[in-house]
């Protein structure tokens, strides 16, 4: 029975032991890092370290490294990231030479299902084995095109992103699958719904580099928190930035983030590149995020449940397709707020608009979709070239190929306690203003039935009452039902 015993504590101590070299961080100082010379050995550390973390389960310590200057080599593949990563500070100074890709990846891929359209609206796949036990995220994709972006030569395609839970969907879609036009593709990934951390980095991209070195890039991720991550790019002509690639993605944190520049050229037609680049993704927050880019910071697609928290940037797009987003207490500044093929409701509440467009709708992508404006105690700062609330730009096209996109929509408005600031060289405050191809407005727009303004106040910046006109629209046009307008003090 002693020898029994004894048998028993030592294999309990040799799987114990097992088990802490399995769990024990990994420092790139052990792979490497401590001998590097070069920036490219320092990379080639950073890489085996996390690869190897990834590989035991464990994470990456960097504790004892305060700075890496690291340049990426020809044959470089980015950095993988597992379920923890906290680089405690660290600055990374990045020279790219080599291609335009990511520093660090998160990625998992779907496994095709193939799902009658009719299924998607019901929200019950429990019939789909693949679909019927545990936590899955099911990434809808519309073969058939959305729509034809005017002017720029691209069909856009829209997506989708369920919640599922042992067969049951816990979220909707943004607007019916189930239609004529419809044609589906469908894939599924298994998720642990534990929440992922990455945090602690500051990246320079130097001005030696003649690539773009994304920061992080996240594919099919459920619950990851991106915090306390700052990311500098200096002037260059390089444009198409996605600091953070964020694609088929759902509960996405970004908490004490700031971005200083992008890579998106000097301003010219088309010069584009942006802070955030996102498709498909469902319930991104963003708290305390600070950003700065020449051709706005926001450009993203396919988007549900957005909220934004004490930001401070110069733009929030939903380019096409999406549902529902919330901006409150943030600051807006010299470019505008932008959607197209939007649904739900777009709710400011205790926002700041500075010399911008608070809501923008885009006309280039032909679709003009039912959705709400709620402003609510929010401050507009005017100036003589932006003191609309609303700009509807026109486009003369033919009706879209889409049935669900036919009826031309503007959304509803509703202003409650808002403040305004207006200079004297500003006659008037605009809550709609329709610019581009006028002829548009000879025809009735759908849904539009109600504007609604309450407690506005309008001063001059030294706090004394303004007496300026709040009018409806800077043109006249035409609703298919009746519109009710009113204002209240």
């Amino acid at each position: 029975m002693k020898y029994l015993k004894y048998k028993r504590l030592l294999l309990s101590f040799v799987f114990g032991m097992m088990t802490l070299a399995a769990t024990a961080q990994i420092s790139p100082l052990d792979y490497g890092l401590r001998e590097a010379t070069t920036g490219i050995e320092r990379y080639q550390a950073l890489y085996k370290a996390h690869s190897e973390a990834i590989s035991r389960g464990t994470t990456v310590t960097y504790e004892g490294i305060t700075s890496l200057e690291i340049e990426l080599p020809t044959d470089f593949k980015c950095i993988p990231v597992g379920r923890y990563t906290d680089f405690g500070g660290v600055v990374f100074y990045v020279t790219n030479r080599s291609r335009h890709d990511a520093l660090f990846v998160m990625n998992d891929w779907g496994t095709s299902v193939d799902l009658p359209k009719e299924m998607v609206d019901g929200r019950d796949f429990r019939s789909v084995s693949a679909l019927a036990d545990g936590y899955k995220m099911l990434i809808l994709n519309d073969k058939h095109p959305w729509t034809e972006r005017q002017g720029y030569g691209y069909r856009v395609y829209r997506k989708d992103i369920l919640l599922l839970h042992n067969g049951r969907g816990e979220s909707g879609t943004i607007a019916p699958w189930n239609t004529e036009a419809t044609k589906l593709s469908a894939s599924y990934i298994n998720i642990d719904t534990a929440q992922k951390v990455f945090k602690g980095l500051t990246l320079l991209r130097s001005k030696e580099s003649t690539f773009r070195t994304y920061c992080l890039t996240m594919n099919g991720q459920y619950n990851v928190l991106i915090e306390n991550v700052f990311v500098s790019t200096p002037r260059s002509r390089m444009i198409d930035d996605r600091v953070f690639g964020v694609y088929d993605c759902m509960r996405i944190t970004f908490r004490n983030v700031r971005v200083a520049g992008t890579y998106s050229g000097y301003g010219r037609w088309r010069d584009y590149g942006y802070a955030f680049s996102m498709s498909n993704v469902r319930d991104a927050r963003f708290e305390l995020v600070s950003a700065d880019g020449n051709w706005g910071v926001f450009g993203t697609n396919n988007l549900a449940n957005t909220t934004l928290i004490s930001c401070d940037i110069n733009r929030f797009d939903i380019h096409c397709y999406g549902r529902d987003a919330l901006l409150e207490r943030c600051t807006l500044r010299q470019r505008q707020t932008q959607f197209s093929s939007m649904y739900g409701t777009v709710t400011f509440d205790s926002c700041r608009f500075v010399d911008c467009i608070p809501v923008r709708i885009r006309s280039s992508y032909n679709a003009y979709t039912p959705f709400d404006i709620k402003m609510l105690n929010c401050t507009f700062e005017l100036t003589p070239r932006h003191h609309s609330l609303v700009n509807v730009m026109l486009l003369d096209t033919a009706k879209n190929s889409r049935p669900e996109l036919n009826t031309k929509c503007w959304p509803n408005l509703q202003v409650i306690g808002m403040k305004v600031i207006a200079p004297r060289n500003v006659r008037s405050l605009d809550l709609f203003e329709p610019t581009g191809t006028l002829s548009e407005l000879s025809k009735p727009v759908g849904y539009l039935n109600k504007v609604t303004v309450k407690d506005l106040q309008i001063m001059r910046p030294n706090g004394k009452a303004a007496d300026i006109p709040c009018q409806l629209s800077t043109k006249e046009f035409k609703t298919v039902t009746e519109l009710l307008f009113t204002i209240d003090n």
